[in-house]
């Protein structure tokens, strides 16, 4: 059953307020009337200014009741927000930690493949270029070019990215390479690395480091692995 939560505030009488209001729109009014022009009226001004910085002391403790309810409440009503949110901010780990899994290991896959299409494309073009020194030793010209043609082709597919089926998809849901550090030597970290001082060691700039690098750089003493990151949109 839904529980409703009200913060009540005991606020001062419209009347008191009104009467605060006329007093500050009296000064207001007093103060634009009066033109400094000489010593008395300098003093004039002078004492008002004073009347002035009271007066607004006075407003502040006048609302400063309210406001401290007002912040009571409003702390009241976040803390009981965080509490009802807390079983969401566990679902949302937990499924983007099953899913992160997921998709890691859909990326672990593809580079395997990948790999193991370049390392059979590569074979079969020094198969393909055997053939066709075989064939021109043999003086079959046209057997040796076409060989050469393949063994070509082979080469070229063996540099070119491998494209998969791609992963499931969700509207909203999208992924991205990410990168956590698997653990830090301190001893054996550098004090800087490409200009930037990441000594005392400072997690988190070796973490941008790598992240700029795109996974690339090394850094003596840190080991660090490959994520995937999920961002939701509603």
């Amino acid at each position: 059953m839904a529980e409703n939560v009200t913060a009540v505030l005991n606020v001062p009488m419209a009347k008191e307020e009104t009467e605060l209001s006329t007093k500050v729109s009296g000064i207001e009014f007093e103060a634009e009337s009066i033109v400094v022009n000489s010593p008395e009226s300098f003093e004039e001004a002078g004492n008002l200014l004073k009347q002035v910085k009271k007066m607004a002391k006075n407003v502040v403790e006048f609302f400063k009741p309210m406001k401290e309810q007002a912040h009571k409440a409003h702390a009241a009503i976040c803390e009981r927000e965080n509490e009802m949110k807390k079983p969401l901010t566990k679902a949302e780990k937990v499924l983007k930690e099953s899913m992160g899994r997921f998709a890691e290991e859909q990326e672990r896959k593809r580079r395997e493949e990948a790999e193991r299409a370049r390392l059979e494309a590569e074979r079969l073009a020094k198969e393909k270029l055997a053939e066709a020194i075989a064939a021109d030793e043999n003086g079959d010209a046209e057997a040796s070019a076409m060989a050469m043609l393949d063994a070509e082709y082979a080469e070229r597919s063996a540099s070119q990215p491998v494209v998969l089926t791609p992963q499931t998809k969700v509207e909203g849901i999208s992924t991205k390479k990410d990168y956590e550090i698997v653990s830090i030597d301190e001893d054996k970290v550098p004090c800087d690395v490409n200009g930037m001082v990441i000594r005392p060691v400072d997690k988190a700039a070796v973490l941008r480091l790598i992240k700029a690098s795109k996974g690339k750089i090394k850094i003596e003493g840190v080991t660090y692995r490959e994520t995937v990151s999920l961002s939701v949109r509603t």
